[in-house]
């Protein structure tokens, strides 16, 4: 019975030491991308999974606030709700998992930051309250401020949508930021509180078709990321063309983030542009 025991558990010690050396080495060959964005990450087949076997930094999922739950989604569910995943274990989870798992790290050897957007869609001060009690456990992980003392971690979890601003701003513990608008930058919030401007690129370029952008509107953009960059923030647009020429547009003009609903595609042009 001994020996059997012994055995078993010599079995298991091994497997153990090849899934973690197999989840290392598959995330060593994976090259992380400052500025690949995935748009609405949560459409994925694998949401979160896929976009870090694609190298993304950045992943985008839509909450909604129900029966004091977060789900993830865009729109209130009806006889679909059962389907809605809840936002700890699709993202949360998975990524404080991968966290320990590559040794407090998102990918192996990688200086910069993951993004974490939530987008909420319903009732903001509630979901601000849940949010803030599902991080909490987390908290090791991520970049937040305590009483106005910084922790640095490895992943900036970023409110956009309806932004719950004042219960954030009066929080003493921040673990969480706030999306920008093109109005937000005549207020000039400090970068800490708004690391990124995010904006409808149509509206930054003023057209209404992509087919109408020519010199002046590149010009507008470039002018947009400009002021951006000048108040120590990031910059991001979103519907924007998943076209080839106007990310290396971009790229020229130093977007920090690219949006994207094609992951393959922005994988292979960026590591082309390596």
């Amino acid at each position: 019975m001994l020996n059997i025991t012994f055995l078993y558990s010599k079995i298991i010690l091994s497997l153990s030491i090849l899934w973690i050396a197999a989840a290392v080495s598959l995330n060593a060959q994976i090259t992380p991308l400052p500025q690949a964005h995935s748009h609405n990450d949560y459409f994925r087949n694998k949401p979160l999974k896929d976009a870090l076997r694609h190298g993304f930094t950045s992943v985008e999922a839509d909450v909604l606030y129900i029966y004091g739950k977060l789900v993830v989604g865009h729109d209130m569910p009806n006889r679909s709700f059962p389907r809605l995943k809840p936002l700890n274990r699709q993202y949360l989870k998975p990524l404080w998992r991968r966290w320990k798992r590559c040794g407090k790290e998102i990918y192996k050897d990688y200086e910069g930051v993951f993004y974490l957007w939530i987008d909420i869609k319903s009732y903001p001060n509630q979901t601000y309250r849940e949010l803030r009690d599902l991080l909490f456990p987390f908290r090791e992980m991520l970049n937040y401020y305590e009483k106005g003392k910084f922790h640095e971690g490895k992943v900036t979890v970023i409110l956009s949508g309806d932004r719950p601003f004042e219960a954030l701003q009066q929080d003493s513990l921040q673990l969480m930021t706030l999306d920008g608008r093109l109005s937000d930058l005549e207020k000039n919030y400090p970068s800490y509180l708004m690391p990124f401007i995010s904006e409808n690129a149509g509206k930054v370029a003023q057209v209404e078709d992509y087919s109408q952008v020519d010199a002046a509107a590149l010009l507008r953009i470039s002018s947009f990321i400009r002021r951006i960059h000048d108040q120590g923030k990031k910059a991001r647009l979103w519907a924007t063309p998943e076209d080839e020429n106007l990310w290396i547009k971009l790229l020229e003009m130093e977007i920090d983030l690219i949006n994207t609903d094609k992951l393959s595609k922005l994988q292979k042009f960026l590591l082309k542009k390596k």
